[in-house]
């Protein structure tokens, strides 16, 4: 094919001197004659080679006049009339042949780069096979079982096409550099549905998510696991792109709502509430380490202001990613009817969401979510396991506020306010199930620490509120404590005149009074210290 297109190129008398070395003898010029592409083509003409290329590729699945781009939202289906199996081997055929070209061309890449000419023939194949695909996907929807059979989502999200892709820069060069052809690729690859403004996330990337968010949604795609699984390897296989996994979960968000019925069962099989919070974790660990230095900020020089631009975007990015996951999370367990209940006995997820309360500007939503667990009622004996796994995660958390956390006294404050909204569900329940996850001795010892007046009068205040709660009116419940405490509660005692380093104002002391009586402390008669 190049051949010919060079012929044509040099019979061409508008076109300039090919650099071809004619001998003198003016013999027309062999097949044999002709030097590699690389040597004679300029950039220019090599994208349009590469765009022939392509398109003859394309042909074979496609007439010609279909073969162009469309934007993802005008994608219509073939007039022509075409036999279904005619279509299946072609594609299968094709998918065969990109299987052995794109390695291929991945052994030319020094790491991460490929030498010009390749870079732009592989961009070009991979945007029209992206988009011939989804037009013979969209015409006949049953071709979707030879795609999958022949690998094709293990293809196209692999070291080979997704993972290893030309930068965004390099995508708007080819692009500018094939405006003046009559070719539709320069509108398409501007124009695409589903572009992305993500510093990290390139064309072909976002053609490759939307092309699989468009099968994955497809009416006749009855079992979309396959396509999940394969947008859930892809999120996790690029963690260190926040841009990316931004555009990822944003199509899980688009594929739980066109499709819910078979995503509900598609994120069951694949445990991907669990896996999509992990990837939420991760994010925001980078997102504590990627905080820049007051240092930093100072400097006022363009390098480091270019550079601070740049890290400001990926924490923009990674916190999107963090709200986008917790959100996927809230979806589900708002649309399935069991879908608290499997979250309930999912102990990974449970664990990656306590995780995500340590995030200041998701700690109240992490409550709630946590809270509703709660209020399901326990209707077996996994079910009362699963409580008590609960609240032995939720105890944790104290601890790893305290020794992880800078303002542990309002996390842990917001845990007890919480905790005693828990209690309120089932009183006698819940003060039987903490007390046998250690209760006590998690909330006590929050008073080991030194704080300012203000801080540490709220805290021990909700301390002591949150111990009434736990103890009101069960017997078992002031027995563990007292073996904690001591008779009297003299250890506690203690703690409060070590941890009051001020004088107590009288809400503290009612509070402390009021554990005593069960209740709110009143001087009469009738009072009688309960210890």
């Amino acid at each position: 094919m190049f051949q010919e297109f060079h012929q044509q190129k040099f019979l061409d008398p508008e076109v300039p001197n090919w650099k071809l070395d004619r001998q003198s003898t003016g013999n027309s010029p062999t097949l044999e004659s002709f030097p590699s592409p690389v040597d004679i083509l300029n950039t220019t003409e090599w994208n349009e080679y590469s765009v022939k290329l392509s398109k003859a590729l394309c042909s074979f699945l496609l007439p010609p006049n279909e073969i162009r781009y469309c934007p993802g939202s005008t994608v219509t289906k073939i007039s022509l009339p075409i036999s279904l199996a005619y279509w299946e081997q072609c594609a299968r055929w094709i998918i065969k042949i990109l299987s052995t070209v794109f390695p291929c061309i991945k052994a030319c890449a020094s790491e991460t780069e490929l030498p010009n000419h390749i870079r732009i023939l592989s961009n070009i194949l991979q945007h029209y096979m992206l988009s011939t695909f989804k037009k013979v996907l969209i015409s006949a929807p049953v071709l979707l079982k030879s795609f999958r059979e022949e690998g094709l989502w293990d293809l196209i999200f692999s070291e080979k096409i997704f993972y290893f892709g030309s930068s965004l820069e390099c995508i708007h060069q080819i692009v500018g550099e094939t405006e003046t052809q009559t070719d539709h690729f320069t509108d398409a690859a501007e124009s695409t549905g589903y572009k992305s403004n993500l510093p990290d996330v390139n064309i072909l990337q976002s053609e490759a998510i939307s092309f699989l968010e468009f099968a994955a949604t497809l009416n006749e795609n009855t079992n979309n696991l396959p396509e999940c699984s394969a947008l859930l390897s892809a999120l996790e296989h690029c963690t260190n792109g926040p841009g990316l996994v931004v555009t990822i979960l944003k199509s899980f968000h688009v594929i739980l709502k066109l499709a819910t019925e078979q995503t509900l069962v598609s994120f069951k099989s694949l445990d991907v509430l669990t896996r999509v919070l992990k990837v939420a974790c991760l994010q925001a660990q980078e997102l504590r380490k990627a905080h820049p230095s007051d240092d930093f900020r100072g400097n006022g020089s363009q390098s480091n202001n270019v550079q601070m631009d740049s890290l400001d975007e990926r924490i923009k990015n990674a916190l999107t990613c963090v709200e986008l996951a917790f959100n996927l999370f809230k979806e589900y367990v708002t649309i399935s009817d069991l879908g608290r209940m499997i979250i309930l006995h999912n102990a990974n997820c449970i664990g990656c969401l306590f995780d995500l309360f340590q995030e200041e500007n998701l700690r109240k939503h992490v409550l709630e979510q946590v809270l509703a667990l709660y209020r399901l009622p326990p209707s077996s004996a996994q079910d009362h396991t699963a409580k008590l796994q609960l609240c032995s995660k939720y105890l944790e958390t104290f601890t790893r506020a305290k020794e992880h956390e800078k303002n542990f006294a309002e996390m842990s404050i917001d845990l007890l306010v919480t905790l005693r909204e828990i209690i309120l569900i089932d009183r006698a329940y819940y003060q039987n199930l903490f007390r046998n996850g250690e209760c006590f001795l998690h909330i006590v010892s929050l008073l080991n620490g030194t704080f300012d007046e203000a801080v540490g009068e709220q805290l021990v205040l909700n301390v002591l509120q949150t111990l009434t709660s736990l103890l009101a009116e069960n017997d078992e419940s002031k027995a563990a404590f007292r073996m904690l405490v001591g008779v009297g509660y003299q250890t506690l005692q203690s703690l409060l005149l070590d941890f009051c380093k001020w004088l107590p104002s009288r809400k503290l002391l009612d509070a402390l009074l009021g554990m005593l009586v069960d209740g709110t402390f009143e001087i009469n008669e009738k009072t009688t210290i309960k210890v």
